[in-house]
Formats: C-alpha cells, sequence, structure tokens
C-alpha cells in the first residue's frame, strides 16, 4: 500500500544519474520517489521541509565532492537514512562515505531489488518495534594471526549452549576463511552462493548454505574459490546477515582485519565487536590502527570489547603496559596454551567443547557471558 512507502527524495550530479535514480526508485516496491532535484541547495531545502527516510545521493566522482553536504544532511533530517550511488568501491571511498554518515553505500551495477532490499533494510532498523529477532556479534583481530578465527568459534559454542538460543557462525574472512578447518567441516557451499544467486536470496536458500557445527549451532564458510570471493559485496553480506538474524538468537561474524564491504556491512549490524590482539609490540601498533579506524567510523566504544589472546607468553608485554598504551581495560585476557590449542586446531574441535577445564576455555566462556549480559534485551526468538 502506498503509505508503507519509504519517502525518497533524490539528488543527481549526471543527466545519467538522474536516469538511474528514477529508474531505481521507480521499480522499488518499498520506496516512492518524491523529489529528483540536480542542485544541491533546493535539494537540501527540500530535505528539510520534507523530512524524508531515504536521502538518495548520487556520487558522480569521489566522495568528498560532497562531503559538506552529507554533513548537513545529517543535521537537516536527522532521522533519514543517507544512501549513495556510486562508481568507486575504493575502500577508502566507502570509509569516508561511512564515517560521513552513509548508511547504504550501493556500488554501480545496482539492480532495482538491490535498492529495494537496502530501503527494506533501512526501514527494519529504524522501525520502532520489531526488527530482526537475533542480534550479531562481530569479531575482528588487530591482524592476521591473533586467534581471531578460534575466538569466534568458540564464543559461538558457548552462546549455543543456551538451549533457548540457536547461532550462526559466519566466516566473513572471504579470502583466507578457516572457520570450516577449524570446526572440521567439509564445505560443499559457501558464502559465493548468496552473492551468485542474490536474485533469489531468501532464509530458507541461505540456511541451505549452513552446515551443523553442533547443536544450535551452524556455520556458513568463506568461499574456497578466490575468484569467486571477489564477487561478493557489501550489500550481499548485509543481506545474509540480516536472514541470519530472523531466524537465529545470535550470529557471530568472524571478520578479517583489513577493512572491506564485508567488514563496514558486518559492523553496521553489529550490537558488539570483539577485538582481537595478541601482547606484543606488533600487536599493540594494531590495535591502534585498528581503535583509530573504529573512532573515523564512530562506531561506538561501549560497544567494543578488547580481548588479549595468548597473554602470559613469554617475552610479551605485561598487563600494565597494554593498558596504559590501549588506554582502555580489555574485557578478557585469554591465558596462553599453545598444546591445548595446538590439539584442538589439529582435531578439528572447539577448545571449550572438548578441555573446558582448560584456563584459555575459563576465561573465554567467561567472556561469552559477559558479551550475552551486554546485548539488548532478547528479541523474539527465531522464526524459522
Amino acid at each position: 500500500m502506498e503509505e508503507r512507502r519509504s519517502q525518497v527524495l533524490a539528488l543527481h550530479q549526471t543527466r545519467q544519474g538522474a536516469e538511474r535514480l528514477r529508474e531505481l526508485v521507480g521499480a522499488a516496491p518499498a520506496a516512492q520517489l518524491v523529489g529528483l532535484e540536480g542542485s544541491v541547495p533546493e535539494f537540501e531545502a527540500k530535505a528539510a521541509r520534507l523530512q524524508p527516510q531515504v536521502l538518495l545521493v548520487e556520487l558522480a566522482g569521489g566522495v568528498n565532492g560532497l562531503a559538506e553536504t552529507l554533513e548537513r544532511l545529517q543535521r537537516l533530517v536527522p532521522a533519514g537514512a543517507i544512501v549513495t550511488l556510486a562508481r568507486s568501491r575504493d575502500p577508502d571511498d566507502i570509509l569516508t562515505a561511512m564515517r560521513l554518515g552513509v548508511r547504504e553505500y550501493l556500488v554501480e551495477p545496482v539492480t532495482p531489488q538491490a535498492f529495494n532490499e537496502a530501503v527494506l533494510r533501512l526501514v527494519r532498523l529504524h522501525a520502532a518495534a520489531g526488527g530482526p529477532a537475533g542480534q550479531v556479534v562481530a569479531v575482528m583481530g588487530v591482524k592476521g594471526g591473533v586467534g581471531t578465527s578460534l575466538v569466534a568459534l568458540n564464543l559461538a559454542w558457548c552462546f549455543s549452549q543456551d538451549p533457548s538460543r540457536s547461532v550462526a557462525l559466519v566466516d566473513l574472512d572471504l579470502f583466507a576463511g578457516d572457520l570450516a578447518l577449524l570446526a572440521d567441516r567439509p564445505v560443499r557451499r559457501d558464502l559465493s552462493e548468496a552473492a551468485a544467486h542474490y536474485q533469489r536470496l531468501d532464509a530458507v536458500f541461505v540456511a541451505g548454505l549452513t552446515c551443523e557445527v553442533a547443536p544450535g549451532l551452524r556455520l556458513l564458510p568463506a568461499p574456497e574459490d578466490p575468484a569467486a570471493a571477489e564477487e561478493v559485496r557489501g550489500e550481499h553480506v548485509a543481506r545474509v546477515l540480516e536472514l541470519l538474524a530472523d531466524t537465529h538468537g545470535l550470529v557471530v561474524a568472524d571478520l578479517p582485519s583489513r577493512p572491506d564491504e564485508a567488514v563496514l556491512a558486518a559492523l553496521d549490524r553489529a550490537e558488539v565487536l570483539v577485538v582481537v590482539l595478541e601482547p606484543s609490540l606488533v600487536g599493540l601498533a594494531g590495535a591502534r590502527r585498528l581503535l583509530g579506524l573504529l573512532d573515523r567510523l564512530e562506531f561506538p566504544g561501549q560497544k567494543r570489547l578488547v580481548v588479549v589472546n595468548r597473554f602470559g607468553l613469554k617475552g610479551a608485554l605485561g598487563k600494565g603496559e597494554l593498558v596504559r598504551a590501549l588506554g582502555v581495560e580489555p574485557a578478557a585476557w585469554l591465558p596462553e596454551d599453545s598444546r591445548t590449542i595446538l590439539e584442538a586446531v589439529a582435531s578439528g574441535r572447539p577448545v571449550c567443547r572438548d578441555w573446558p577445564r582448560s584456563r584459555w576455555s575459563r576465561r573465554l566462556a567467561a567472556l561469552a557471558e559477559d558479551i550475552a549480559a551486554r546485548l539488548p534485551a532478547a528479541r523474539k526468538e527465531a522464526r524459522a
């Protein structure tokens, strides 16, 4: 029905862009075009007067040309969501756009369905009631090799021990994901299929991509083929996370240390971000870079939990040095336990399941309890 469609006010910079914006909104059942402007002052004046739900902006060149406009739009229409239609996939452009308040960064070629689903995502995020059933916990290392995937796997297993909660674990390290190996699960289907079949993506299709790791815990593996991984975009990841959250009480996303479209989509959806580092000078430098990036992205500090893995390793930095250098108190200190960890990795078994009495397992389980307590009040459990 007409009243359920989100009002979209659009700004074009080129004649071709005007045609594309009109085409996308006109073909989106969830959207209604209330204005298409080529003048920034007229666009801003109409935005202030109409207060539309969606502000759709063509980025014909880089983001910086409209930086001031994007900043003003946040003040003029505080309840509106900014969506950009761009040609650049440059990570710097994407990061700049997100920092300027852009909620959906769509890269051409964009299908009407992709635009419609972006609008639906924004409607759900801003709805006063309802929304996806589950929450998303993201786990991100400050660099490779700090044990991020191990932490993600074991957190997911701990969460799944609550019989009232189903858990999905997603490997978003598109080019180097190893969660399937850590969980000793053969990869028959993976995340790349969600991109290849995006037009028919729904909860049933996504469920078919997952495999069971343990009762109440399912895994969606990263792509095995690097060429297929290249085709996975931010909008694909956002849709997959939304569908998994609609059918699971909790989604754990294992992120790579480098920022890309998948990472930004996961951060936009995450209720909690676990930042994993090791107690070394290299690990500390990586932590500073990542925390600085999160500041620039305006990812809330109260949603971040810093976790030190391999604490107590011979020759590593001490607790006092780390706290002073980081400027925050880590939420958990996971002790060095190479013997147990190596055995778990070699056998493809969660440490917390098969070595529950190890010091590492006990600290990780305590971290899982802390995270669960920080999550917003649980919404109704999965509908599937």
